[in-house]
């Protein structure tokens, strides 16, 4: 499923006394919002796991960083970790289909 988000219309201020810096700077705002919200649905889009090292991931769980349902990516195992009812767990990876 692919999520499409919606964009921030360029700025409705038609010159009616409003400072030039001002409309200016709210052009620059609009454009910097609209750069945000692709870089969002870019990585909903393409979500990867974040990678992490084997002591980082054990240390985010004793430190109880760690929700039901996080994937993490394990670099120093080569494997992808996640964690399920409390507990972290392996996802092996046997080649596909």
């Amino acid at each position: 499923m692919t999520i499409f988000l919606d964009r921030v219309d360029s700025v409705p201020v038609i010159n009616s006394g409003i400072d030039t810096q001002l409309m200016q700077w709210m052009a620059v705002l609009v454009d910097s919002l609209n750069e945000d919200i692709a870089d969002i649905e870019s990585a909903f889009n393409l979500l990867t796991s974040q990678s992490y090292t084997a002591v980082e991931i054990a240390a985010m769980a004793a430190a109880g960083d760690l929700v039901d349902g996080v994937m993490l990516y394990d670099s120093t195992g080569n494997v992808y970790v996640g964690r399920i009812s409390g507990a972290l767990v392996k996802f092996t990876t046997t080649p596909w289909p």
